[in-house]
């Protein structure tokens, strides 16, 4: 005996690819898709220069890093959901995709630069002290070959994340124009070919942009294994 489903809760193949084919012929879906890329890509880019500099800082002052360990420790503690309540009280729902990509980019990145150079080795670091080696061969010999593997490690991890923690920002705040306010019209509406299609739109946005940031990583890698050679 078949079993059958109903239209309200599920969409087959067919109707699915119908779907799909409809939304990548409409302007709207590549304004929605640019829109949630946008605010993902900057939330992950704020994120990420946040904390390589408040990681390298925190590495140089102890006090500082007793004064954002609290903050820290809420960042990866706390369920994104419970966030999003708090983040559309500060910030526009326009604008909540990117605070809730920042959010699980900012914690990860921070504590990668930290840990990659707190695990320097202290004799070099005095050996280079001794022979009064300038702060730039410090960097470049020293600090960067232990910190770039901690942080393309993060970044690899965080990129998915962003991706998650973003979608569930918009599917709350409903930004106009986004792929969250387009999941939650087609749930509204019980219309499951669009629900389907927009997932896998959210699926090949994800991966492709995952792809292009490991791709990045792998040519930075790259590089700096011929400046490093065997180092890394």
């Amino acid at each position: 005996m078949a079993l059958y489903l109903p239209d309200v809760l599920f969409a087959g193949p067919v109707r699915t690819a119908r779907c799909l084919f409809a939304l990548l012929l409409s302007s709207d879906c590549w304004r929605s898709l640019a829109g949630t890329i946008g605010q993902i890509a900057a939330g992950f880019l704020l994120a990420f220069i946040g904390g390589l500099v408040l990681g390298a800082v925190c590495y140089r002052a102890a006090w500082i890093q007793s004064l954002l360990a609290p903050a820290v420790q809420i960042m990866k503690s706390v369920p994104v959901a419970c966030f999003v309540i708090v983040a559309l009280i500060w910030v526009p729902s326009s604008r909540v995709a990117v605070l809730l990509s920042a959010f699980v980019v900012f914690p990860l990145t921070y504590q990668s630069v930290f840990t990659g150079l707190s695990a320097v080795d202290r004799e070099l670091l005095e050996m280079a002290q001794v022979f009064r080696m300038p702060f730039r061969r410090r960097l470049r010999y020293l600090y960067i070959p232990q910190l770039v593997p901690f942080v393309l490690s993060s970044c690899r991890v965080s990129v998915g994340m962003c991706w998650k923690a973003g979608i569930a920002g918009e599917i709350i705040g409903l930004p106009e124009f986004s792929i969250g306010e387009q999941l939650y019209l087609a749930k509204l509406y019980l219309n499951m070919g669009d629900l389907f299609a927009w997932t896998l739109l959210l699926i090949a946005a994800s991966k492709g942009t995952e792809q292009l940031v490991l791709w990045g990583i792998d040519r930075v890698s790259a590089r700096l294994e011929a400046i490093y050679g065997n180092y890394f």
